[in-house]
């Protein structure tokens, strides 16, 4: 049920896009590739989960001369607001020497949008304001907004790359739970013999988890812990799949200097022929430990509810009831948990790693 009545989006398009695709070349591409956006899902979730939000209240600024606003239907729920942030030629030529490079005049969406929330408030206040940028210049903004007597809200485009100062201060959400994926196509029908398909199915599961470990070691630049690749590995499967992985002579299993913490590596990162290990940080190995019981609970828990989740956080991970709280709020935050599926925690590479990354940065999920 929507907590506000009125709820006001602001959106700065042009860093919004920069940082999904950011996103998606530290985690899938070694380039990135250009983020597929579906603004109607964006304003169906928050007016399923927050509150009303008219095209009106919906202000969107990009130089719209370099960004499609037809792509992901953006003009049909949003209030167009263009910025030429470009300096023209005249200017460009006496700052730079190198002709034709784009140059741009540094945060100036940033303040057109801030200008824009300051009005928006004095002719429109809203309930709810939600702020559409990892950017911690804008916690500053958020703060007036508080002082001001409305809610503030932060949608992130990449939880891993925003101000810590944002994700500390502020309630926020990630963008990537507003978005439903494609359904698949329907593979086409294949002949095969009865034994090839289980073959096939075990090929494609040790395959997979060699692409999760590989993807974990460029990510972390350190240890891969085994209760990590465990976490994202099918349910109930995870140990039989490692285990056969090493018998095949794809991985190693060994201790990670200092922390003593049992990690995995490929048998290709080896250097003349032995294995190498390297340390990894404790919070990740913590991070890891977290998310393996994790997803323990989930095939253990007697009722999925959040009381149910609560009280198996506070005695599996022996927690304070107030940390089993904030761990539950976190795991809710980044998507790990959705309310419609509190029995298939949602554990994959991405969630994984932005779960490490706020433990990183605040030293507790």
């Amino acid at each position: 049920m929507p907590l506000y009545e009125r709820v006001a989006l602001f959106l700065d398009y042009e860093n919004f896009h920069a940082t999904l695709q950011k996103r998606t070349r530290t985690l899938r591409h070694r380039y990135g590739f250009s983020p597929q956006v579906d603004f109607l899902q964006l304003v169906d979730f928050i007016e399923r989960n927050y509150g009303s939000l008219a095209r009106r209240d919906f202000i969107a600024v990009a130089n719209f001369t370099h960004y499609d606003p037809q792509k992901g239907g953006l003009n049909k729920v949003a209030t167009l607001v263009g910025v030429d942030s470009f300096k023209p030629r005249s200017e460009r030529s006496r700052e730079q020497s190198s002709g034709g490079k784009k140059h741009v005049v540094k945060d100036y969406a940033d303040f057109r949008l801030a200008y824009e929330i300051g009005k928006h408030v004095q002719e429109r206040r809203a309930d709810l304001y939600i702020i559409a940028s990892g950017d911690g210049g804008f916690a500053s903004v958020g703060r007036a907004l508080e002082r001001e007597g409305v809610a503030v809200l932060f949608l992130l485009a990449a939880p891993q790359l925003a101000a810590i100062i944002i994700k500390e201060g502020f309630r926020w959400f990630d963008f990537d739970r507003t978005q439903t994926p494609p359904e698949p196509a329907p593979a086409a029908p294949v002949k095969e013999t009865p034994a090839a398909p289980r073959r096939e199915k075990a090929k494609d599961e040790i395959q997979a988890l060699q692409e999760t470990l590989s993807a974990l070691r460029r990510a972390l630049s350190a240890g891969v812990p085994l209760d990590l690749l465990k976490a994202l590995l099918p349910a109930g499967r995870a140990e039989a799949l490692i285990r056969k992985a090493e018998s095949q002579g794809l991985i190693d299993r060994w201790e990670a200097p200092e922390s003593g913490a049992v990690c995995v590596s490929l048998r290709s990162e080896r250097l003349f022929g032995k294995v190498q290990p390297i340390p990894t940080r404790p919070e990740v190995a913590g991070g890891a430990r977290q998310l393996y019981l994790i997803r323990q609970i989930a095939a253990d828990l007697p009722e999925a509810t959040r009381a149910a989740w609560r009280r198996a956080l506070k005695n599996r991970l022996g927690l304070s009831n107030r940390q089993a709280k904030a761990l539950l709020q976190t795991l809710f935050d980044i998507g790990i948990l959705r309310p419609a599926d509190l029995r298939s925690p949602r554990l994959t590479l991405e969630t994984a790693l932005t779960f490490l990354e706020i433990e990183r940065n605040t030293g507790t999920p």
